[in-house]
């Protein structure tokens, strides 16, 4: 009889959680929705979120707010929202570097492999290298003598650390027998500020954030970052149409939520973030602030991330760049 009783108890117990679960995806959201943005207001992250904000609201039928939080290279928001309540209320832009954490920050406060659970893709788009006015050099072919020349002195900036556009130079760096210093920057709109001003002479950003400079003519540029040139700016030519290698800084933007989100408040999560960026209208929104939307499956975006690092730890080791 006991035994009976136990098995009995399973799937009884199995209905009852499913039951929860189900509770849980109809009462969601129950409170507002925030987007964590590793980075502060007015880069292409940022433009990114805010993009989505009201279609995600219309689609889960609860207020979302965007919520920035730079620094890290995105590893503090990330951080910070690894260790909010599991419930789907706490949501965090993710991007390429998330599997990396580990190989650039000694003392990461959550473990990339297992703090998150995955949404799905939002958008993706190019990364370009551009100059200040006064930069000194003409093209990409006096970027790489200079360098040449003298190793280390060719300064550029970025988003911050491991970000795509952070690796994909040191990408450019490797392919092409050149040392390069990184300086990062909290987030790409501090970095084009400092551009603009010829604080900085060279930058690796997300095309979104100086399209409307380099068109103005206020930042000169020397590459696209991606495999094929891109729509946003299809004069600039390529890093491989140079000459310089398959240089592929595409950033492709993800959303993430604590570890321990219910399996229903995912597939709700998935549903609304799928529908945010489906339609005719939010494709136009956002391919105009430089994106491409992607959409997908919360189990896609974990087959992807599980790839990145391969792919990049090894620029990491070339780049000399370790755990800070």
């Amino acid at each position: 009889m006991i035994q009976r009783r136990s098995v009995l108890r399973l799937p009884l117990a199995a209905i009852a959680a499913g039951g929860v679960s189900a509770a849980q995806a109809q009462s969601f959201p129950s409170q507002p929705v925030h987007i964590v943005v590793p980075f502060p207001p007015g880069g292409g992250t940022d433009s990114l979120a805010r993009g989505i904000q009201e279609p995600l609201q219309k689609a889960l039928g609860g207020t979302v707010i965007v919520d920035n939080k730079g620094g890290g290279g995105g590893s503090i928001a990330h951080e910070f929202v690894a260790k909010q309540p599991a419930d789907g209320h706490w949501l965090v832009v993710g991007a390429n570097n998330l599997p990396l954490y580990p190989h650039i920050v000694a003392k990461l406060g959550f473990d990339a492999k297992t703090a998150f659970v995955p949404i799905g893709f939002i958008a993706k788009q190019e990364s370009v290298l551009v100059g200040s006015l006064d930069a000194p050099w003409p093209d990409l072919k006096a970027i790489i003598a200079a360098a040449k020349a003298s190793p280390g002195s060719v300064q550029y900036g970025t988003a911050g650390l491991t970000t795509p556009m952070h690796l994909s130079t040191e990408q450019f760096a490797m392919l092409n027998g050149i040392k390069l210093t990184h300086v990062p920057f909290r987030g790409t709109g501090p970095l084009v500020t400092d551009l603009l001003g010829g604080h900085i002479k060279l930058g690796m950003s997300s095309i979104t954030s100086v399209a409307q400079q380099i068109a103005a003519g206020k930042l000169k540029p020397y590459a696209m970052a991606s495999l094929e040139r891109s729509s946003v700016a299809p004069t600039i030519p390529t890093f491989k149409e140079l000459g310089a290698g398959d240089v592929d800084g595409t950033i492709v933007y993800t959303l993430l939520a604590p570890a321990g989100t219910p399996p229903s408040v995912v597939a709700k999560l998935n549903e609304a973030l799928n529908a945010a960026v489906a339609t005719p209208e939010q494709k136009q929104d956002l391919s105009k602030r430089g994106f491409v939307a992607m959409g997908g499956t919360p189990q896609q975006l974990g087959d992807w991330l599980k790839v990145q690092e391969a792919i990049w730890v090894p620029v990491l080791r070339a780049a000399g760049i370790k755990p800070e």
